[in-house]
């Protein structure tokens, strides 16, 4: 799937170039207006691929003790598209390994032990819909996409937040932003569902956003916690951090 997204990207590449234009931003609410130009240069290309390198923590319950994670990420932003991958090192001999992509309306997850015995895989339409959330909800790292996609609509929902929707091959997701009055985005939230002993459950979920830095002309979060609200606690489960990020570059 790797190879998919990259041989997309250099199609991308081939494609008139997307100036970026903040002139007229009338059609968005009054927060996202202020955030895109807080996020963007006036005529700069737009990002239609972006390459993501990540350290961070990783564990998979409250009870459990924190791991160092180590990831990469290839977006497209022409289409919603994504792969991830990342490795857990719980012991020097043991390696754990977890793949994650959206592509053209089908999402997978597989998790690997020392890259060869399977532990996991989730497919299907739970699995759809939450991987192109994941994507929507990581747009703020390739953030001139709020601004070129048309697969992408806003809702008002007061001075502060705002309901993104996006739809794609019949999947859809949503969710809200949050923003700061520095007009950055410090906030996701959304409902997923989530594994449980009885199978997936429809649970809310919560990334927050901070330590914002240019790279590129490009303003983007460089710190991100994701999190399951659970009805006892909040449990975080990632801290990733963004060790660097490349745009336009095959």
């Amino acid at each position: 799937m790797k190879n998919v997204i990259l041989q997309q990207a250099a199609l991308d590449s081939q494609k008139e170039k997307i100036v970026l234009s903040l002139r007229d931003l009338s059609n968005y609410p009054k927060i996202v207006q202020y955030y895109l130009r807080n996020s963007l240069e006036e005529g700069r290309e737009a990002i239609y691929y972006a390459n993501l390198k990540h350290g961070g923590e990783f564990r998979t319950s409250p009870d459990q003790p924190w791991f160092s994670i180590k990831g990469e990420y290839h977006y497209l932003a022409y289409e919603p598209a994504f792969i991830w991958r990342g490795i857990i090192k719980p012991l020097p001999i043991l390696a754990i390994s977890a793949r994650d992509f959206y592509f053209r309306g089908k999402g997978e997850m597989k998790i690997r032990l020392n890259g060869i015995i399977p532990l996991g895989k989730s497919v299907g339409p739970e699995m759809d819909e939450a991987s192109l959330m994941r994507y929507v909800s990581e747009a703020p790292l390739f953030p001139s996409v709020f601004l070129t996609a048309k697969f992408i609509s806003w809702e008002e929902i007061d001075s502060s937040s705002v309901k993104i929707n996006i739809r794609d091959r019949g999947v859809k997701a949503e969710g809200v932003f949050t923003f700061n009055n520095l007009g950055e985005i410090i906030k996701y939230e959304s409902t997923r569902a989530r594994d449980t002993k009885e199978g997936p459950k429809p649970t809310k979920w919560t990334g927050n956003f901070s330590d914002y830095k240019d790279f590129d002309g490009f303003r983007i979060p460089t710190y991100f916690i994701a999190e399951w609200n659970l009805p006892q606690e909040d449990f975080q489960y990632v801290r990733f951090k963004v060790n660097s990020i490349e745009f336009n570059k095959l």
